[in-house]
């Protein structure tokens, strides 16, 4: 039996406990349950001071709260889905500046040649593909450049294969295509034909006999002669490219190569809820690889607000410059070491000045292909033109310029002064059997050893974006990533790589992961709502399995997406994750 001593003790013990709680409580106030929250991690939020947080609490799509584990453990209620971030890193989601995701999409479709580096291994797929191809067409993508030599690849790797067919076998830089004897009489190209001014017919040595190889206008005066695409294949493609894209952590997307035929394909996503994508889509002008001409493109334009939703933008036009390097069709400065030329013009500076003025004053952010530094130049310069001339309600318009294998040192500077995005594909800027057999032959090893500049464009205040220019370039964006900051092959081999590195444009992980995130939201215009992990800002997320800061760069393009969150909900879930 307890004495009176022993009691009154306890009493205040049971006293000073219950106060020390209560005061907890209050410190501590239970909220709202989110519909989702994450816990017990590093979540890199990007936002001004580029800090970190332990936790994060989302609900109807946007993010409430951001802070330690304690402050949002608030927010798990009964129904609330809990997200472990231990041993994983949480990160705004990824925004594909450059990409064509319906082209991706059609990888399902067509016959696949991706990564095959041999010719044997090409006819051998090529074969394999025969029974699978229906209709009069046979249509391959994906065929590296890089095997063959500058030329380009001969028709008589065709031999056998579905000689009843029109064979077009698109490359993998998009701006060529090797075709059979069937395609070209179709097209209506042999050895009396001249060539264009903005495309090229590939010739056999010592021959006018064309090769099969068709470059740009050339190329697209073939793909014009295929099938439409029927409207539930594209659907059935579409889904496979987003679902592929979330799986690599991506929730936004500038999509750069728009026909209503796209529109038509998001919208049917859309309407059935399984766009778990944000586009911003750039109707692509005419001219090379032109979707809509003269009236129907004026009707596309007039139409687009039709195909558009919350999710969905077409208030922005693609324009091509100028061609690849690989081809000698890139614009530059200097010219090509393997032909007496710098490139072909695809518009006049005068031409190009009109149409940009033309959208610029249409308050159309616009998008340019450029790859070389002439067409650079010119797309700067066409962007001053109408700044200077154009309504002044639209200067702070964010253009993009795309792909810059080379910039001139003096309009490096020019893309901060002309409020113009630089978006670069990293997995192309090391050394390999592409570089080795195709772009040192036609630029020499100096102009190659300057490409893509990208830390002298940021050093300069230029705002870097990063794009995976898919299916023509790896879709994963660790893989870019990793590249921008080792100049090496994500692939292997690394450190002892078969070829040295080239240039000096090496830049760090936050500069890449800015390029993917923050300055994505900021192309499009949409930094106050998108782009960063801060309360009030859309719940786009993506979770890796792995720190990124605390590996090696050279492991950067090791790491895995865990989950990808869209609109507030996972939309990607890696297999094999256990307990989540």
């Amino acid at each position: 039996m307890m004495g009176n001593n022993t009691q009154m003790r306890l009493s205040i013990s049971i006293l000073l406990i219950t106060s020390t709680v209560l005061a907890a409580c209050a410190k501590r106030p239970q909220q709202d349950p989110a519909d989702l929250v994450m816990l017990k991690g590093g979540i890199y939020t990007v936002d001004r001071q580029r800090s970190w947080a332990q936790a994060a609490a989302i609900d109807d799509g946007v993010i409430v709260a951001v802070g330690t584990n304690e402050e949002i453990s608030a927010y798990v209620g009964d129904d609330t889905e809990v997200v472990d971030l231990e041993g994983r890193m949480a990160m705004p989601g990824i925004h594909d500046s450059h990409v064509h995701p319906l082209e991706g999409g059609y990888e399902q479709v067509y016959c696949n040649l991706w990564a095959l580096q041999s010719v044997d291994e090409i006819v051998g797929a090529l074969q394999a593909c025969e029974g699978s191809q229906k209709g009069a067409w046979f249509n391959a993508v994906g065929l590296d450049l890089g095997v063959f030599g500058l030329i380009g690849p001969d028709k008589s790797i065709l031999d056998g294969i579905a000689e009843d067919k029109y064979i077009f076998v698109d490359a993998g830089d998009g701006h060529a295509a090797l075709v059979n004897d069937k395609v070209l009489e179709l097209i209506g190209i042999n050895a009396e034909s001249l060539e264009p001014e903005d495309g090229v017919i590939e010739r056999r040595e010592g021959s006018r006999e064309p090769n099969g190889t068709l470059r740009e206008s050339s190329r697209d005066l073939a793909d014009k002669q295929r099938p439409k695409r029927d409207h539930a294949t594209s659907v059935w493609a579409m889904q496979g490219a987003v679902k592929l894209m979330n799986s690599h952590g991506i929730t936004s997307a500038y999509d750069v190569w728009i026909g209503e035929h796209e529109m038509q394909v998001y919208k049917a996503l859309d309407d059935a809820g399984e766009l778990s994508l944000r586009v911003f889509g750039g109707i692509i002008d005419e001219g090379v690889f032109e979707k809509h001409i003269g009236k129907d493109l004026e009707r596309v334009l007039r139409d687009r607000v039709n195909y558009e939703s919350d999710n969905i933008s077409y208030n922005s036009i693609k324009i091509m410059v100028d061609g690849v390097f690989e081809g000698e069709t890139g614009a530059t400065l200097e010219p090509y070491h393997s032909v007496d030329h710098a490139g072909p013009q695809f518009m006049t500076p005068d031409q190009l000045n009109a149409r940009v003025m033309r959208y610029y004053n249409m308050g159309m952010p616009i998008h340019f292909h450029a790859m070389g530094d002439r067409a650079v130049r010119e797309a700067l310069d066409a962007i001053e033109y109408a700044r200077e001339n154009g309504d002044e309600a639209y200067e702070n318009l964010r253009h993009t310029i795309s792909h810059l294998g080379l910039v001139h040192p003096n309009d490096r500077p020019r893309f901060a002064e002309l409020n113009t995005g630089a978006s670069v594909t990293m997995i192309w800027a090391y050394n390999d059997k592409w570089t080795q057999n195709l772009e040192i032959p036609s630029l020499g090893l100096e102009r190659v050893s300057n490409m893509y500049p990208i830390r002298s464009i940021q050093a300069a205040g230029g705002v870097i974006l990063g794009g995976s220019d898919w299916n023509y370039g790896d879709l994963d964006p660790l893989q870019s990533i990793e590249t921008a900051i080792t100049r090496d092959d994500p692939r292997g081999p690394t450190r002892d790589s078969e070829y040295d590195i080239l240039g000096n444009e090496h830049v760090d992980l936050a500069t890449m992961i800015d390029a993917y995130t923050i300055n994505g939201a900021w192309q499009i215009h949409a930094e106050d709502v998108a782009g960063s992990i801060e309360t009030g800002k859309r719940a786009d997320i993506a979770i890796y399995d792995r720190n990124l800061f605390e590996i090696d760069a050279y492991g950067i393009s090791e790491a895995r997406v865990d989950f990808t969150i869209f609109d507030g909900r996972i939309v990607y879930r890696r297999q094999g994750l256990q307990g989540q």
